[in-house]
């Protein structure tokens, strides 16, 4: 039998349209992603969360008290445990840290004396810290309450989510994020805390705009490209790693927002409590970038870490000399100094910085 040849083409066309129509969706797949997050399980999902979450709570508290029970007639402040639960999910070098500190925390609320300035050789021998104002610091000028509670952000809380993205992903993955982050399953503005509390507090409630709505989209995102199987797999890395970075920055942010508040009461200090004040802004500011040293997916960099903490006369592994803040005002050129650091490192604009300066900007 003769085929018509032109025939013949005209049926392969159709066969071909048609074959190509049927399977483009499967070969370019939409995600469909969510407005708010949804969870039935929230709770369930989040219990290992909420203990490391609980157990910084504890550590917190614990170092508060001893604060407000500093050097009173008649009160000793005992050790302070380091719970377990959050010593294992921290970085070994901020463990060892950690566990120090709070023994010497210990020490400068059981001093008999309020803090003293050191002179030009540092603090005298036998020397244990005390209170400046209402702040307790040790012999260094160093509060370490904000060591070890806004420090554990990163070297605890951040070190587990990395723990969560790098094993088995599943529709509870998110879950633990968000939980680990400081916010729940609504990103309730007014419930934020720890790491979250800080992602807040650079965003704008009113534009929706910053670090807090960004990690909603971010986590909305990778929960919907989980669910969704392996052709969402891109989708999902990046809302992962966007959420990394978003974390990250509203840290390095926050680190810019006490450097400036440090300044500013350390300027023209009036009293032992501004004093003291000002230092806290300072210690708030070392730890928060202190606790990023040493996690791994991150873009600032170990090395520009530390010259931040170089700025901050807080240098990891070695004593450091918060107290000269106190004693050379020339030094706090040294806060504009690591502010412009962080700021390079981001790519922050001015008008970012500015913002920065302001907590929970309307």
């Amino acid at each position: 039998m003769k085929i018509n040849k032109n025939h013949y083409l005209s049926a392969m066309l159709c066969v071909a349209l048609i074959v190509s129509s049927c399977g483009g969706d499967d070969d370019n797949p939409t995600l469909k992603i969510p407005k708010t997050y949804v969870s039935a399980k929230f709770a369930e999902n989040t219990t290992a969360e909420a203990w490391l979450v609980s157990a910084l709570s504890a550590v917190s508290g614990a170092a508060n008290n001893a604060e407000k029970n500093a050097q009173k007639a008649g009160t000793t402040v005992a050790a302070i445990p380091y719970p377990g639960a959050l010593s294992s999910v921290t970085l070994p070098s901020y463990k060892a840290l950690v566990a120090k500190w709070l023994v010497e925390l210990v020490k400068a609320a059981n001093s008999t004396d309020g803090f003293q300035i050191p002179g030009a050789s540092g603090p005298a021998a036998g020397q244990e810290g005390g209170l400046l104002g209402k702040r307790l610091l040790d012999e260094n000028g160093l509060e370490l309450e904000q060591m070890i509670q806004k420090g554990s952000f990163g070297a605890a809380l951040y070190n587990h989510a990395l723990t969560v993205i790098n094993g088995k992903l599943t529709s509870a993955s998110t879950d633990k994020l968000i939980k680990i982050f400081g916010t729940d399953v609504n990103f309730d503005w007014s419930k934020a805390k720890d790491a979250a509390k800080y992602a807040r507090r650079r965003s704008n409630k009113t534009t929706k705009k910053g670090a807090f709505y960004e990690i909603q989209k971010n986590l909305i995102t990778a929960k919907a490209a989980i669910e969704a199987g392996s052709a969402f797999t891109e989708q999902r890395d990046k809302a992962l790693n966007d959420f990394l970075l978003n974390w990250e920055k509203s840290n390095f942010a926050t680190v810019i927002y006490y450097c400036n508040a440090a300044k500013k009461s350390l300027q023209n200090p009036t009293s032992d409590e501004v004093k003291g004040d000002g230092l806290h802004a300072y210690a708030e500011g070392v730890a928060f970038a202190h606790g990023f040293k040493g996690v791994s997916r991150k873009k600032i960099t170990d090395a520009q870490i530390d010259e931040v903490l170089k700025l901050l006369l807080a240098p990891a592994g070695k004593k450091p000399e918060s107290y000269k803040f106190l004693k050379d005002a020339n030094l706090l050129e040294n806060l504009t100094k690591a502010i412009a650091k962080i700021k390079s490192v981001y790519g922050f604009t001015d008008a970012e910085v500015i913002s920065f300066y302001t907590n929970d900007p309307q």
